[in-house]
């Protein structure tokens, strides 16, 4: 297992947000984790890349575990859900600063401009873009990093329909290059033919986890065939 949570416990003083919460992810595969808001879902990833410490519990990436490895030294790359930015810096000086910090990356910084339609927004500082083109940005930032591991919270937010395409073509190819790859989500709709596995949480608990058959087999939900149907029938039961 390439990333490997085991009985993560994580509290906002009294409030407990994730509770004893375990599952894996490999590479080459792309997991969804499900659920709705609030269920606990960005608090995960936040530990997963060390911007929270979980109460108890432990997190191992290729064996190593997560507490003895440098933030700078994590090979993750994150979209993060809320647009994070320079405020003095226009579009594309942030995409040459983080390509000046990764510069052993292969991607294409022209082919990214070109396919996210960057090219008229380049010079405009992040207050000037709308919310669907602060969310390319975004995309673009995290593809430009050096990662095996790429997490993606809520990516699809403020796409067109033609850009959330490109998006699921670029983790499919991720997939294919061997890449271990986290979106979370609640539009179930968008990630059902696109996730190998889901993780299914809902008020800080796992509920279910495994392909979608492996899910319908284990928990008698036979007769159910979308992704949306069988997420409402686990949290109703």
């Amino acid at each position: 297992m390439f990333i490997e949570l085991k009985n993560i416990k994580y509290a906002y003083e009294e409030n407990i947000i994730l509770d004893d919460i375990s599952f894996g992810i490999e590479k080459g595969e792309i997991t969804g984790l499900i659920g709705e808001n609030g269920a606990g879902k960005t608090t995960t990833i936040l530990n997963l890349i060390k911007r929270l410490i979980p109460k108890s519990g432990s997190i191992n990436i290729d064996g190593m575990d997560l507490n003895n490895i440098k933030i700078a030294e994590l090979k993750t790359a994150y979209i993060p859900d809320q647009p994070v930015y320079y405020e003095e810096l226009t579009l594309l000086e942030h995409l040459y600063f983080v390509q000046a910090l990764y510069p052993h990356n292969s991607q294409n910084l022209e082919k990214l401009i070109e396919q996210f339609e960057l090219k008229e927004h380049l010079n405009k500082i992040p207050s000037m873009l709308s919310k669907g083109t602060l969310q390319k940005m975004m995309i673009s930032l995290a593809l430009i990093r050096n990662y095996e591991f790429l997490i993606a919270d809520e990516p699809f937010s403020g796409l067109d329909p033609k850009q959330i395409k490109l998006l699921k073509n670029i983790l499919k190819e991720n997939r294919t290059k061997n890449k271990a790859i986290l979106i979370s989500t609640h539009l179930l709709d968008l990630v059902e033919e696109l996730c190998d596995k889901y993780v299914m949480i809902h008020r800080g608990q796992i509920i279910a986890n495994g392909t979608k058959k492996e899910i319908i087999h284990e928990h008698g939900l036979d007769g159910l065939s979308s992704l949306e149907d069988i997420y409402l029938s686990l949290i109703n039961k």
